[in-house]
């Protein structure tokens, strides 16, 4: 099992999907309605300044908003 926590998970799918679909960072915050300061801390690697546990609430909406679900 790896030890990878769940947020970590979400994380690594944002910058997946953001790549999927060819997405920038303003990109995203404007479709989550956050700044694009709060999106780069999401994408950051984890253990590195500023890194933020992306909220499953948040990729949930953007899975939503790409037609993911």
């Amino acid at each position: 099992m790896s030890g990878e926590s769940n947020m970590a998970k979400e994380n690594k799918r944002l910058r997946t999907l953001m790549t999927k679909y060819g997405l920038t960072i303003k990109e995203v915050a404007e479709l989550l309605y956050v700044s694009p300061v709060t999106v780069q801390h999401w994408r950051a690697s984890e253990g590195a300044v500023g890194y933020r546990n992306m909220p499953r609430g948040y990729l949930e909406l953007l899975k939503i908003k790409l037609g993911e679900k």
